[in-house]
């Protein structure tokens, strides 16, 4: 019996010290701050619009630490807006006393596939009761850029050229990576669909198309040597090509009359 006795009391002193444990005020209670705002973009917010404004929404009335009220040009010392390099970002501001909200209007759009940080900073406001704010950040990105652009590229010899050499190379440099339009990987065996190549009656000129990968070039050269004293036109077909972001290359044309012998 006492031997039960002395485990039950054991047993009993154990469940007392749990509850007492469990009666541990949290970290923000103790230290009295455990009210702040919440901020849109929320953080870890991925894809947001760079022209997106930003929100600071507050659970109660605040005013400023020194219990003045807030006004739109006193929001830059409370929130700071900053990018990956902790460059600050300007912006404008407006404080709405009645939702209770700060908005903040970056100037200009925000940089596309960029990561931001916005702070509200600590014991800046405080509340009905006197309470200071806890600090609190939010980091978000950008959508990146949507490329929209047509891969066009630099044609030499240019447009209107004159007194060109009959043995001079035709080049047709895009300015970034460009593919067939069904995803195939470009080829010189694949080159010469491309391009068209014309006397100034409107007749093919035989002619070999070469493709350079790493400097994404077509080179053209005639059967022989060109003409002297002859126009000729290269044109480039449309919409056979694509770059990497889906965009189709346009039909581009150049004419140009050679030399003598």
């Amino acid at each position: 019996m006492k031997r039960r006795r002395k485990g039950t009391w054991v047993l009993g002193m154990v469940m007392l010290m749990l509850a007492a444990f469990a009666f541990v005020p949290a970290a923000d209670a103790s230290q009295g701050t455990g009210w702040t705002a919440v901020i849109k973009p929320a953080n870890h917010a991925q894809d947001v619009d760079p022209d997106a404004l930003v929100t600071l929404v507050f659970p109660d009335k605040v005013k400023a630490k020194t219990g003045k009220d807030l006004t739109n040009s006193s929001i830059p010392s409370l929130v700071k807006l900053v990018n990956s390099k902790k460059r600050n970002i300007p912006y404008t501001a407006k404080w709405d006393s009645g939702k209770k909200i700060i908005t903040i209007d970056p100037v200009g759009d925000l940089e596309a596939g960029e990561r931001f940080t916005v702070t509200l900073v600590e014991n800046k406001l405080k509340d009905g009761q006197g309470r200071l704010n806890r600090g609190v950040s939010s980091t978000f990105t950008t959508k990146k850029a949507v490329d929209k652009i047509a891969p066009v590229a630099t044609i030499l010899p240019g447009h209107g050229a004159k007194s060109v050499k009959l043995d001079e190379k035709v080049t047709i440099q895009f300015a970034e990576p460009v593919m067939l339009a069904d995803g195939t990987a470009l080829s010189s065996k694949l080159a010469r669909q491309l391009v068209e190549v014309t006397d100034k009656y409107g007749k093919p000129v035989a002619h070999s198309v070469t493709w350079n990968k790493s400097k994404r070039t077509l080179t053209i050269k005639p059967k022989g040597k060109w003409q002297p004293h002859s126009s000729y036109q290269i044109d480039v077909r449309p919409h056979l090509l694509k770059d990497e972001a889906g965009n189709r290359n346009p039909g581009q044309r150049t004419q140009f009359t050679t030399a003598g012998k």
